[in-house]
């Protein structure tokens, strides 16, 4: 995917490993190595921080792709991810709105051009 925003890039989870495997492969995010070769995400030269913390509350993360709904829908079924709800349109019209949960029950708003 071909991912234009991403937001917080602060997202709580209880297991750093899996959230990291997660975010990378369905968005394909880019990823660098750091000490002691934990990985690390970033987008647009920002760093994603995954916060260990079993107490936190889920959160909503908000990610526009370039792609079209098909693209989108393609990768998902290509990476086993699957649908929290059915896609909804954007109020404009214009946009497609997927709806997916991670592993650790944040709620995720793929928003892709129709």
């Amino acid at each position: 995917m071909r991912v234009r925003k991403f937001a917080p890039l602060r997202i709580p989870t209880t297991n750093v490993a899996r959230a990291v495997r997660f975010y990378r492969e369905v968005f394909d995010l880019p990823t660098e190595f750091g000490e002691n070769e934990s990985r690390h995400l970033y987008f647009d030269q920002q760093s994603i921080v995954f916060e260990e913390d079993p107490e936190a509350d889920p959160i909503v993360v908000q990610v526009t792709v370039r792609d079209h709904k098909e693209t989108v829908e393609n990768h998902f079924i290509n990476y086993y991810v699957t649908q929290a709800k059915p896609a909804t349109e954007s109020e404009d019209d214009r946009h497609i709105i997927f709806h997916l949960d991670d592993f650790e029950g944040n709620h995720i708003e793929v928003i892709a051009n129709k």
